[in-house]
């Protein structure tokens, strides 16, 4: 209800008020999306240099909502749809295919443009529908209010940056083992790590992200990644974007 409600509430704000919506420009090479507004929610897709955004809240806070980009991750499960493609009443829609996802809004009563199936079968990724939002960090965008008569455009940047840094190389593939763990804010700039264990005394190995995978799922146990390994600015530690999860006794 209470996600019902911020919809219906975007969209009287943006759409119906007569006033044109703020834009924001996104300036690193790329910007996270996230379900939620914080380093903890999930990346459901990701924007580039020079993309624009319609901003749904205040250009002054850390985290902007936005409208929901069309390359977002939006998932429905299969039994949802009737033979017409259209969601029955009520359905709801995730971040990643499963409910164990993060719930990101329910679907709109039309017709659902199937992007991708799960290798099981039970769940789609469909184009994301109208009335929903994402959250992105304001750090990153050239927000410009819109024109008024008399007066010129306003350019509002964010002082705060909780995104990461940008990345200094172009990658290399990495296979690593440890113990996923979760981390808070104040600690590193992700919001899990590889953990591994030297005489009795644990390290962070990595940091990890996982756009594709719910790395919630895999917290506490200990497991083999496969994935890209990036160094970037200011952090000790790498950063592993994580293709491949399984349990470190199934090698």
């Amino acid at each position: 209800m209470m996600k019902t409600a911020l919809l219906l509430f975007s969209a009287v704000v943006c759409g119906c008020s007569g006033m044109e919506p703020l834009r924001g420009t996104v300036m690193p090479e790329y910007l996270n999306i996230r379900s939620g507004a914080g380093l903890g929610y999930r990346i459901i897709g990701r924007l580039r240099n020079g993309d624009t955004v319609r901003i749904l809240s205040s250009p002054k806070e850390e985290w902007c909502r936005i409208s929901m980009p069309e390359n977002a991750s939006v998932w429905i499960a299969a039994s949802m749809l009737n033979q017409d493609g259209i969601p029955q009443e009520g359905a709801l829609l995730y971040s990643g295919p499963g409910a164990a996802y993060e719930e990101i809004g329910k679907a709109a009563p039309e017709k659902a443009e199937i992007r991708e199936k799960a290798k099981n079968g039970k769940w789609l990724r469909i184009k994301p529908q109208k009335g929903l939002f994402a959250y992105v960090s304001s750090a990153y965008l050239e927000i410009r209010e819109p024109e008024t008569a008399g007066r010129l455009p306003v350019k509002t940047v964010a002082k705060q940056s909780p995104e990461p840094a940008p990345i200094e190389d172009s990658g290399s593939s990495v296979a690593a083992e440890g113990v996923v763990k979760r981390i808070g804010e104040k600690q590193a700039p992700a919001t899990h790590a590889l953990i591994v264990k030297v005489n009795d005394e644990e390290f962070v190995a990595a940091y990890l992200t996982a756009p594709e995978l719910n790395l919630a799922l895999w917290e506490k146990r200990r497991v083999r990644v496969n994935g890209t390994r990036y160094w970037v600015r200011g952090w000790r530690r790498p950063l592993i974007t994580v293709e491949k999860i399984i349990p470190a006794w199934q090698r």
